[in-house]
């Protein structure tokens, strides 16, 4: 989640095997922030790499100061 509301940068994290669960907070997120997901299995390890473009969503709350 973290990574598709980062600025609109590649961002990319390494994860272990991907649950139902976890299928399903990736279909969410790209219906709701339409931020794509690219998915790539590391058989030797048994991870799975997921590399992003962010949506760059502001915290419109803050103070600027």
């Amino acid at each position: 989640m973290l990574c598709a509301l980062c600025p609109p940068d590649v961002s990319k994290v390494r994860v272990g095997q991907l649950t139902p669960h976890a299928i399903e907070s990736l279909r969410n997120i790209k219906e709701f922030l339409d931020v794509k997901f690219i998915i790539k299995p590391d058989p030797n390890s048994n991870t799975v790499t997921l590399k992003c473009v962010g949506a760059g969503v502001k915290n419109l709350a803050r103070k600027i100061s």
